[in-house]
């Protein structure tokens, strides 16, 4: 396995080169074998390889080359972006400004400066001195701004860049600037020259081992009373356990939590997560038994409040690829039968592409899907997608969803658009040693798909599910068998 740095002359990757031993310059794409890695710094004559890993693919390099056309292009995808300063009073003040620099899609390290007049209109590709080090989790509007830049630089197709990510009143925040191409000294080539390493140490360690993804997920729904008005979850459960409550509130009062999580223990088989994320609704239902309060899922139960059906991956390389992966293998799929009225009221402020969140006890949450225990069917195809392709990352090819044509689809709903992406990556799946075991189980959504169909947001998720109200707990004890999984 070799690294290559594919540049024009830049002095920072020039600095690179002198710094990372066993990086090398690209000089063509003869010497390259499958598993070589190539980093592309700045947009070149030369085309992506045709074998190897690009980071950096020459046309999301030259999507950011732009400024006001990339910062235009992403006010469309749903990002808030300033395009100049405050000279004439029409955008709002910043307070405070970032600066992350990511390789791989993970934050290298974060720089925070709460001084004014910093930004200028133009491209922002250093540090200034005013910038300190600040930790990942320093606050909250830190983590915000982490997580927005890691958005981006995905939405962009980008593997690396340096995001700047600006504060305006209220904590709202604004990418400001995207450049692959940061200038790097100090610090900065210290992180970047330690990331390369460290991609490559990685890689080591895994290569010719067989992936054994842990599986785990958190689940969001809503309660409906007779009336059809919403009910509190926060009136039933706390915000921690098993089944517990989302943070969010009503009107940010921070008591009154409307969303109902479900949180199942972890497993290394999807079928034995489903039975967790039974016995989890199981345990639910001791406490909200009554016919009258209706548990309702999918994109958006009640306005304004979306709904998610979180993945958890641990045991498994975090990588960009694997990151996109995720969205053609399980993203789109379950993107193409969600209902289209409120999953368009759901994106793309939630549910993008692309959206992950770090956990603190290691590995990462994909949180692009909705919340799809509305069929158990469905649930059960999606347990198992995520885990064939968390396996079969590394080997799986992918459609490029950070092309404009296809990612503004995905947020406008064109499902017409997408079905050709979904039959060229069922295709690859089904030459997989893992889908016959799960065909059955993945059947279900592939006709729906097929077939065009949609699921049903207005089912309550316990009468699907066979989940027993109050009064019928006794006889579920009877016939418990007759729900378990086989795995």
């Amino acid at each position: 396995m070799a690294y290559y740095l594919l540049h024009a002359g830049h002095i920072s990757a020039r600095r690179l080169l002198r710094r990372v031993k066993g990086l090398h310059a690209y000089r063509s794409a003869n010497a390259l074998a499958a598993d070589d890695v190539v980093i592309r710094w700045g947009l070149t004559p030369e085309g992506d390889p045709p074998t190897g890993q690009i980071m950096n693919a020459r046309d999301a390099v030259a999507r950011a080359q732009s400024r006001t056309k990339m910062l235009r292009y992403l006010k469309q995808l749903g990002f808030r972006c300033l395009l100049q300063a405050n000279d004439d009073g029409d955008a709002p003040s910043l307070l405070r400004q970032y600066r992350i620099p990511i390789f791989d899609l993970k934050p290298l390290a974060c720089f925070r400066s709460d001084a004014s007049g910093i930004w200028i209109n133009r491209r922002i590709q250093r540090l200034q001195e005013s910038f300190r080090e600040v930790p990942l989790d320093d606050d909250r509007v830190t983590i915000r701004a982490v997580s927005l830049a890691m958005r981006a630089t995905h939405a962009l197709g980008l593997d690396m860049a340096m995001v700047a990510v600006g504060m305006a009143a209220k904590g709202i925040l604004y990418v400001l600037d995207v450049t692959p191409t940061p200038v790097l000294e100090g610090r900065m080539l210290d992180l970047y020259a330690s990331a390369i390493e460290q991609h490559r140490e990685t890689a080591r360690e895994w290569a010719g081992r067989r992936i054994q993804p842990v599986l785990g997920t958190d689940v969001e729904l809503m309660l409906r009373n007779r009336q059809g008005k919403m009910v509190l979850a926060s009136k039933y459960f706390s915000r921690h356990g098993r089944v517990g409550c989302d943070d969010r509130s009503v009107c940010f009062d921070g008591q009154r939590l409307p969303l109902m999580e479900l949180r199942p223990d972890p497993a290394d088989n999807p079928l034995e997560l489903v039975e967790h994320l039974r016995e989890t609704m199981l345990e639910a239902a001791r406490t909200i038994g009554r016919a009258g309060v209706e548990w309702r899922a999918g994109s958006m139960p009640f306005r304004p409040y979306p709904t998610g059906a979180h993945l958890h991956f641990s045991n498994v390389p975090f990588s960009a690829k694997l990151v996109r992966v995720l969205d053609n293998y399980v993203g789109l799929p379950l993107m193409l039968v969600e209902d289209p009225r409120t999953a368009q009221l759901r994106r793309p402020r939630y549910g993008m592409l692309g959206d992950i969140r770090f956990k603190p006890h290691g590995g990462f949450e994909y949180r692009t899907p909705a919340s799809f225990v509305v069929d158990p069917d469905v649930t059960t195809a999606a347990f198992c997608l995520a885990y064939v392709a968390a396996v079969y990352h590394r080997e799986l090819p992918v459609a490029n969803l950070a092309d404009p044509n296809l990612q503004l689809a995905f947020y406008r709903g064109n499902k017409l658009a997408l079905r050709p992406v979904w039959e060229r990556n069922r295709a690859a799946l089904s030459g997989l040693p893992l889908y016959e075991r799960y065909r059955d189980r993945l059947q279900p959504l592939f006709d729906m798909i097929e077939f065009g169909q949609v699921w049903d947001e207005a089912v309550d998720v316990r009468r699907v599910w066979h989940i027993p109200l109050r009064g019928q707990q006794q006889a579920t004890r009877v016939t418990q068998a007759s729900y378990v999984v086989t795995v």
